[in-house]
């Protein structure tokens, strides 16, 4: 059984006889309860885009925490973005992503670093799954992941891959307390 919390339930049109759609908004605690019986929890949301300081993943993330805390829940399974530099970023992609940092995505991108910061010391079996541009496309496979690093040459990748590599790193024990960049 998967449970889908969302701000607004009505947005999510997805049927599924496995699939519970809540209210909730991971930026008021109060709102936010988890089962016990939960294995694991997948933060799945992103920054809006009116330009404002972010704070959606630096306190959002810590009332989900807490949510997890109360259930017992230590599998964590946070989706950012993938404008980290890595140690195998290619000129164009160090450029790239500079340039979307400074101009397009400077809020976003320091609410990241300082949930990347604050995560690494909870003892949580966390991973922080970092895509880049993401594609309204179906899925095609044939993507690429990075432990700790980036996705040399990756400068995208497709909502539903996307997806999938999330499920791929929910049960893999070696991603435990790693960052996972996937990219096409």
């Amino acid at each position: 059984m998967v449970t889908a919390v969302a701000r607004r339930p009505e947005a999510v049109t997805e049927e599924h006889p496995g699939l519970s759609v809540v209210p909730g908004d991971v930026m008021d605690a109060r709102t936010l309860t988890i089962e016990p019986d939960c294995d694991s929890v997948v933060f799945l949301a992103g920054p809006s885009s009116g330009g404002g300081p972010s704070r959606l993943y630096s306190e959002g993330v810590p009332n989900v925490i807490g949510a997890m805390d109360a259930a017992g829940v230590k599998r964590l399974v946070v989706v950012t973005n993938g404008m980290m530099n890595g140690p195998s970023d290619t000129p164009a992609q160090r450029l790239t992503k500079i340039l979307i940092r400074s101009l397009f995505l400077k809020t976003p991108y320091q609410d990241n670093v300082r949930l990347v910061e604050w995560i690494r010391d909870s003892p949580l079996d966390w991973t922080v799954v970092r895509p880049p541009r993401l594609l309204d496309s179906p899925a095609r496979g044939g993507y690429r992941t990075a432990l700790d690093d980036c996705v040399r040459g990756g400068m995208s990748i497709g909502r539903a891959d996307l997806a999938d590599a999330v499920l791929r790193v929910l049960p893999d024990r070696d991603t435990h307390r790693h960052t996972v960049d996937v990219a096409y």
